[in-house]
C-alpha cells in the first residue's frame, strides 16, 4: 500500500474530533480553495505532488490523440470515402500539425529533462488541437460535410477533465476558444434553427466541462489539505508537538544525504531532563506534560532554520539535529540551549542535589557525514556522550 492508500484507510477510520478538525481546516482555507491557488508555500508543494502523479497519464492521452486522429484517417479514407480534397485538408491538418504537437507534449510529459515542461507542452497541443478542429468544421461545409461544433470541446475536454490542466491558466484558452467557435458558427451560411442548436448544445458542454473541472479541482485540493493534515499529524508527537521518533530518524537520514553530499558539517545531541522520574512522582504527570511542552518549545526556539529538526524520541528524551554549524557555534548554541532551559525556572525541590530547578543533559556528536556514515550508529554515539554529561552531575553537555 502506498503512502496516498495509507493516508486514505486512516482517514477511513478518523475520529470524530479529527474529522470536525478537518472542516474546521477546510472552513479556514474555503477562500484559498474557491480561487483555486494555496498560499505560496503550500502551492508549490501541492503543484509538485500534483504534477508527478499527472505525468504519466498525459503521455497516455497524447498517444490516444496520435491513436484517434489515425483511425479518423482511416475510416474517412476507407469507410466514408470522404471527398479526396477534404480527406487532403484532414490529412494535412493531422499529420501535420496535430500530431508533432502531441508528439512534443508525449516527450515533454515522458523524458526526465523535459518534465519541467509538462504543464505548457499540454497547454499547446489542447490549444493547437481545438484550433485545428474549429478550421476542419468550418472548411469542412465546403463539401458539405458537418463535424459536429461538440467535437471542439473534445481536447478541452482532455486536457482539463483526464490531463488535469490547471484551470485557472487554462481558463484564457478556454474563453478565446469558445469564442472562436462561436464567431465562426454565425460566420457559417446555415438555417439559424441549425444554428442556434449547434450554439446551444457547445455552449452547454463547455459550460459543464468548466465548471466540472472547477469543482474537481476544489475536491483535490481539500483531499490534498487532509492527506497533509494527517501527514502531519502522524510524524508529530501529539504532546510537544515536535517530530516523533520514527519521523525524526527518517528526517536525519534525509540530512545526513544531503550533508554528505554538499560536505557540511552535522551536530546531533541527544537530550534528557534530569530527575524527571522524581519530578513527576512528586508533583503528578499533568505537571510534567506542562514542564515537557515548555522544554519543547526551547528545543523548537533553537532549531528554527530550515535544515534543523527537533524531535522528542522517549518519554522525557530529546533529540536535536543542527545543519552545516562549526564545533565553537555548536558549544555556543548548547550552552544557550541549557541556559534556556534553566531560565524557565521549572521548580524542582526533589532532585537529590543542590539545584532547585528543571534542567537537561545533553550527549553531542559533530561530523562532517560521508557516504558511509551511519545515522544510527551516529546517535548511540550521542546517546553514550549523554550517558557521560549523567555521570558528570547533569546540567551540562558533552561533544564529540
Amino acid at each position: 500500500m502506498d503512502s496516498a492508500q495509507s493516508l486514505d484507510a486512516q482517514g477511513a477510520q478518523l475520529s470524530r474530533l479529527d474529522r470536525a478538525r478537518i472542516r474546521q481546516l477546510t472552513q479556514k482555507r474555503l477562500p484559498e480553495l474557491l480561487r483555486l491557488r494555496f498560499v505560496s508555500a503550500d502551492e508549490a508543494r501541492y503543484r509538485k505532488i500534483n504534477d508527478r502523479s499527472r505525468l504519466h497519464h498525459r503521455a497516455l492521452y497524447m498517444l490516444a490523440g496520435i491513436t484517434l486522429i489515425t483511425i479518423t484517417l482511416l475510416v474517412d479514407y476507407f469507410v466514408l470515402s470522404v471527398p479526396a480534397e477534404f480527406f487532403t485538408m484532414r490529412s494535412l491538418v493531422g499529420i501535420g500539425i496535430m500530431v508533432p504537437v502531441l508528439l512534443i507534449a508525449f516527450t515533454a510529459n515522458t523524458l526526465n529533462a523535459a518534465k519541467p515542461f509538462s504543464e505548457a507542452a499540454t497547454t499547446l497541443a489542447v490549444a493547437v488541437c481545438s484550433l485545428c478542429m474549429i478550421y476542419q468544421r468550418s472548411i469542412g461545409f465546403q463539401w458539405g460535410i458537418d463535424i459536429p461544433a461538440t467535437f471542439i470541446a473534445l481536447p478541452i475536454f482532455i486536457g482539463l477533465m483526464l490531463c488535469r490542466l490547471r484551470w485557472l491558466p487554462l481558463l484564457p484558452l478556454f474563453l478565446f476558444i469558445y469564442s472562436l467557435t462561436i464567431a465562426a458558427e454565425l460566420n457559417q451560411v446555415q438555417p439559424r434553427d441549425y444554428q442556434l442548436a449547434q450554439i446551444y448544445s457547445f455552449t452547454l458542454l463547455m459550460t459543464t466541462i468548466l465548471i466540472g473541472d472547477w469543482v474537481v479541482e476544489i475536491y483535490n485540493r481539500i483531499t490534498w489539505l487532509r492527506r497533509e493534515w494527517l501527514r502531519d499529524i502522524s510524524s508529530r508527537d501529539a504532546l510537544t508537538g515536535l517530530l516523533n521518533k520514527r519521523e525524526f530518524n527518517r528526517e536525519l537520514t534525509r540530512l545526513f544525504k544531503l550533508a554528505a553530499r554538499e560536505k557540511r558539517p552535522l551536530t546531533v545531541a541527544m537530550l534528557d531532563v534530569d530527575h524527571f522520574k522524581a519530578y513527576n512522582d512528586h508533583y503528578g504527570h499533568q505537571s510534567g506534560d506542562r514542564s515537557l511542552i515548555k522544554i519543547a518549545e526551547v528545543m523548537r526556539a533553537r532549531s528554527r532554520r530550515g535544515g534543523d529538526l527537533a524531535g522528542r524520541v522517549g518519554g522525557e528524551e530529546f533529540a536535536i539535529a543542527w545543519y552545516g554549524n562549526d564545533r565553537i557555534t555548536v558549544n555556543l548554541m548548547l550552552d544557550q540551549l541549557l541556559s534556556s532551559v534553566r531560565a524557565l525556572n521549572i521548580t524542582h525541590e526533589h532532585t537529590g542535589t543542590s539545584r532547585r530547578e528543571l534542567t537537561i543533559s545533553a550527549g553531542v556528536r559533530w561530523l562532517t557525514p560521508d557516504e558511509n556514515s551511519d545515522p544510527i550508529d551516529v546517535i548511540h554515539e550521542a546517546d553514550m556522550l549523554l550517558y557521560e554529561s549523567k555521570q558528570a552531575g547533569r546540567d551540562c553537555f558533552r561533544m564529540q
